[in-house]
């Protein structure tokens, strides 16, 4: 039997995945042994006989109770003092081997375990070493694992098929028999909760219904998304510390991914821990990860044909059961001409558990494809040197090292707002530059509590970049989304001889958003999330936020902002073809993914909504985002429109791009001018003059249609005074 002991750690499956192709027919599953029957166990204070695992040893001097034995953690049917190790037998019946062709042991432990048939290894956890090496009955396991099902995870698991059930199996009794080790003596807790699982061939019932937890494997073996897979070295991927582990990409220029194809989008090391802070209470785990070299310093490389960089995120859709929720509000922030985190659709295998469908995205981070500001090292503290680039958020304290300060609000009946430091990162950022951003957020709120803040002259249009504003805010409320204003809420400013001006954004963390929750009014597709009641709430919104949509100037700009977006990417064509874009693209994947998670008919914190399937949960983020922008519609109407309120020169992102053959320029001129818009192509030749003439301030929109070039790329130019700025376009026929 050492080829089985060999093999059957290959076929791991945490999970639902098995990456072993089964032709044998099968009718259903049937659990024959439940962690919750009595088992004979013992807390051995000597070793024991090398066949206390087999069939014929004989356990009447052990004791018996019901499972799973261990403490601390509260799952246990049968306490028992600390110890380093507890031996468990139970006896099972087959009555008819020939229908019983494949097995599942799902073992739910801490820290390790090694598992048998009648005196035959069949699965171990990989901190007790390789498979057939004897473990003593005082040797500890090498790392923790935490049981997972007590906190609503899922256990692990281990698949053995007709050929390894024909060796393994007697008719009539059988045993089960499994070794449990802690990792050491002092440790807090211990778990061991075992069940083996038989599918069986036809309609025969041997056994009883498996757990509700339980998950019939399933088969994966290709995807038309690109395939990550990460392998641990046996290493838990725990909240803290990082651990480090392999990552292979397989992403092939025909579309089509095998899971055995060699990896070509990335092959080489990389740290990841869980990421996230409500989320982390979901079974399916969110990740952040840094690609590094092969002495485990940071390594920048493109990913899946995103600019290279080094901090990466694997985000984990699971409340959001569109899984669109970030993708659609990250996509149209970017159409707005704002960075928001590139994302790429992936499929996630992690130690031979398939994990589902994931979001691979971009990190916010400063960087010159990202937040786009100067960098500042701890060497410079003064001058213009000081000035910038810094990166601010008011978020939750969960998750990665933070620190920051906390401000009173200088407005009575408003609280205070903790600002964290992005970047520098607290352990990077020095005193002077710390003290340097807290007076500079100071200030601004100063200036926001004052009388004067709306002051045409001396008020805080000069003081903030009031397009980003009223982008973030857009963004918030079309979406509605419910930790908008308050939570993973980012700002920058850079140095002052770039722009000093306080700059919101990029967005972040849309998945309770468009209808996705069920408390602050998140289901409603009506009323503004700037007017939700907070109650007692920690997180309250900044009071700077409601002074400035209390200024008639502010919301001016921010209703012909809407206006202008409406006619191109807020349009709702637009804003469907994304989702149907999006869905086509994930069809099979989202179907496999929820087989994994199987919640579509489940109310998952926070739902508004449980469809009972993906096509309902899809119909229903439509029909939301049908009547959110009705009602948006309605709330900005203006029978007459008021001067525009442009504050400098801005040449938008052509919409749509790549077009075929028209696309909508848009541009806003900030004064009375000579205003120029040309076309060039690649070569830098002039082939088109959209605009040579003197116009007044305001928003002006234009199109150009290029049926009568060739496909390929171009270049927009705006030209005003000494302003100057190029968009790249693409035609493609």
């Amino acid at each position: 039997m050492d080829q089985m002991k060999i093999r059957y750690k290959n076929y791991i499956i945490v999970g639902s995945l098995c990456l072993v192709q089964v032709s044998v027919s099968q009718d259903h599953w049937e659990t024959a042994v439940y962690a919750g029957d009595n088992w004979s166990y013992i807390v051995p204070e000597t070793e024991l006989p090398t066949d206390w695992n087999s069939l014929g040893f004989d356990d009447t001097s052990w004791l018996t109770g019901p499972g799973g034995f261990g403490y601390g953690d509260d799952d246990d049917g049968t306490e028992i003092a600390p110890a380093i190790s507890v031996y468990l037998r139970r006896i099972f019946n087959v009555s008819d081997a020939g229908e019983l062709i494949r097995a599942i042991v799902h073992a739910d432990y801490d820290d390790g375990f090694v598992a048998y048939i009648n005196g035959t290894e069949i699965g171990r956890s990989e901190n007790l070493g390789d498979p057939g090496i004897f473990v003593p009955y005082d040797g500890t396991a090498s790392n923790n694992h935490e049981a997972q099902l007590y906190w609503g995870s899922y256990p692990d698991a281990y698949m053995l098929d007709s050929l390894d059930l024909a060796s393994l199996l007697l008719p009539g009794d059988n045993c089960l028999a499994v070794q449990v080790h802690n990792v050491g003596l002092s440790s807090s807790d211990m778990s061991s909760n075992f069940f083996l699982t038989f599918g069986i061939a036809d309609g025969s019932t041997y056994y009883g219904s498996p757990p509700d937890w339980f998950q019939a494997p399933f088969s994966f073996s290709q995807s038309n998304l690109p395939i990550v897979i990460i392998d641990t070295f046996g290493e838990e991927i725990v909240n803290d510390p990082r651990i480090t582990a392999h990552m292979g990409i397989i992403n092939n220029e025909t579309g089509i991914n095998q899971i055995d194809d060699p990896f070509n989008g990335y092959d080489g090391l990389i740290s990841i821990e869980i990421r996230g802070s409500s989320s982390q209470s979901f079974p399916k785990k969110q990740y952040a990860l840094e690609t590094q070299d092969s002495e485990g310093e940071n390594l920048n490389v493109p990913v899946l044909g995103m600019p290279e960089e080094n901090d990466w995120i694997l985000h984990a859709p699971y409340s959001d059961k569109s899984l669109l929720r970030n993708y659609l509000s990250y996509e149209l922030a970017r159409d707005m001409g704002r960075y928001a985190s590139r994302t790429r659709f992936c499929e996630l295998v992690i130690n031979g558990d398939y994990k589902g469908l994931y979001i691979f995205m971009e990190k916010v981070k400063r960087d010159n494809n990202r937040v786009d500001i100067s960098q500042l090292g701890p060497d410079e503290i003064t001058g213009d040197d000081l000035t910038g680039g810094y990166i601010v958020k008011i978020d939750k304290w969960d998750g990665e090292t933070n620190d920051g300060w906390y401000s009173e609000s200088p407005l009575g009946g408003f609280d205070g707002v903790w600002y964290q430091y992005h970047y520098p990162k607290p352990d990077d950022i020095v005193e002077e530059q710390r003290d340097y951003i807290m007076d500079y957020i100071t200030d601004f709120e100063t200036l926001m509590a004052s009388e004067s803040y709306d002051d045409p002259g001396a008020g805080y249009y000069e003081q903030v970049n009031l397009e980003s504003f009223i982008d973030v805010s857009l963004m918030s409320e079309i979406s509605k989304n419910v930790d908008a204003y308050r939570l993973s809420a980012y700002m920058y400013k850079d140095k002052d001889s770039e722009d000093g001006r306080l700059t919101m954004g990029p967005i972040w963390d849309y998945n309770l958003a468009f209808g996705n929750a069920d408390y602050y009014d998140g289901w409603n597709p009506e009323g503004w999330q700037m007017d939700v009641e907070l109650g007692n709430d920690g997180f309250k919104i900044p009071f700077w936020w409601y002074r400035i949509w209390d200024d008639t100037t502010y919301v001016t700009a921010f209703n012909q902002r809407w206006h202008v977006l409406r006619q191109s990417i807020f349009s709702e064509d637009n804003i469907i073809n994304l989702i149907d874009s999006a869905t086509t693209l994930i069809d099979d994947a989202q179907a496999r993914n929820f087989q994994r998670w199987p919640v579509l008919d489940e109310y998952v914190w926070p739902n508004a909504y449980v469809g009972g399937s993906y096509a309902n949960e899809i119909e229903y983020l439509k029909n939301w985002i049908h009547v959110r922008l009705e009602w948006m519609d309605e709330q900005t109407f203006m029978k007459s429109i008021p001067p525009l309120l442009v504050l400098d020169y801005h040449l938008n992102d052509a919409f749509p791009n790549p077009f075929n053959p028209v696309t909508t320029i848009g541009f806003t001129v900030p004064r009375t001018e000579l205003v120029r818009v040309n076309i060039y192509d690649a070569m830098g030749r002039q082939v088109e003059n959209l605009l040579h003439d003197v116009i007044n301030p305001g928003q002006y929109t234009m199109t150009w249609n290029g049926s009568h070039r060739s496909s390929g790329i171009y270049f927009v130019q705006l030209m005003g005074g000494e302003y100057s700025q190029v968009r790249k376009i693409m035609l493609v026929k």
